[in-house]
């Protein structure tokens, strides 16, 4: 049986073909209407799903994507921790220290965003259901898993709120990467986003591939793609 994943990217490539327009286009076209569709269903069990707010046309929040932003760079950042551990072989016990160490802070970072961004959706009306099916898991135990005080202390920085009592480090974080200072760095986020599209978008594949991002950014991207071809 094909994954949901795989299904929409299936149909995306169907309607690229049929419709000229890029990949990325036809993959968030697939997304809405599967979306559209499924505001007509019911859940398996045959119960209405809670209401939900429609998020269609809004536009995403910016404070959102800098909290994607900073996250995704420093995840990245502790994977390459552990990965050039292994340029270092002699010693299992001080590897398995240092790379378990890596990796566990990058998912303390991972878990982090997750729940932020699942906290902040759910406080501007997003169902359960949603919750549950964005989140890929099958009861709300596992989605109230998420939900720690340091999400909590996070989303308040972030959002602007008065910081929770016993706050510690993550709102200050948060208050920093709202307002762009601080713990996140713009500059070094941007480079962290061209290396990710010239190592990862599906170029030369699809000519539109970059149509998205800003002139600089994109110039910027194609200069690196370049090096990495010489």
């Amino acid at each position: 049986m094909k994954s949901h994943n795989q299904a929409r990217a299936n149909a995306a490539r169907r309607r690229q073909s049929e419709t000229g327009e890029s990949y990325a286009a036809a993959l968030q076209a697939v997304r809405l209407d599967r979306l559209s569709q499924l505001g007509d269903l019911i859940e398996a069990d045959g119960e209405p799903r809670s209401p939900s707010v429609n998020f269609h046309h809004r536009a995403v929040p910016e404070e959102l994507t800098e909290l994607v932003r900073y996250h995704s760079h420093r995840i990245t950042k502790y994977l390459y921790f552990a990965v050039d551990e292994g340029h270092y072989r002699d010693d299992l016990a001080e590897w398995q220290s240092t790379t378990l160490y890596k990796l566990t802070d990058a998912l303390e970072h991972l878990h982090l965003l997750i729940g932020t961004i699942a906290s902040y959706l759910r406080e501007e009306g997003a169902s359960d259901y949603f919750l549950r099916r964005y989140l890929q898991v099958r009861d709300d135990r596992q989605v109230e898993a998420y939900f720690t005080p340091s999400v909590e202390e996070h989303l308040a920085g972030l959002t602007g709120r008065e910081a929770p009592q016993d706050s510690v480090v993550w709102y200050d974080v948060g208050r920093h990467i709202a307002s762009r200072s601080g713990w996140s760095n713009p500059e070094r986020h941007d480079e962290f986003e061209v290396l990710l599209q010239a190592l990862y978008a599906n170029y030369p594949d699809d000519s539109q591939a970059f149509d998205h991002l800003s002139t600089a950014m994109r110039e910027r991207v194609l200069d690196v793609l370049d090096h990495l071809r010489s």
